[in-house]
């Protein structure tokens, strides 16, 4: 079986309803995402996504409801060798 990882993203939205979204740049690539990111051996997804907005966005969330989750893995366009689930809260 070959490897893949799960990464969890959330879905930030201010009170005049617009959602947060991260510009990032990697290995000489920009790009636009949700902050969040890939889970840490043993991390459990709703304590990887609190992680995740405090290391992005130094801000500590709660963590409402769940939004999507694929139900197919993707590669994601940073790791060429493994395949990805993204959850979404």
């Amino acid at each position: 079986m070959k490897a893949f990882n799960l990464r969890v993203y959330g879905l930030l939205i201010n009170d005049a309803e617009e959602i947060l979204l991260s510009d990032e740049q990697e290995y000489g690539m920009q790009f636009t995402k949700f902050p969040g990111g890939g889970l840490e051996y043993g991390e459990g997804l709703i304590d990887g996504l609190k992680r995740e907005f405090v290391e992005e966005c130094d801000v500590k969330i709660d963590v409402l409801s769940h939004y999507y989750t694929t139900d197919f893995l993707l590669n994601p366009l940073l790791m060429i060798r493994r395949s990805s689930v993204f959850i979404i809260w």
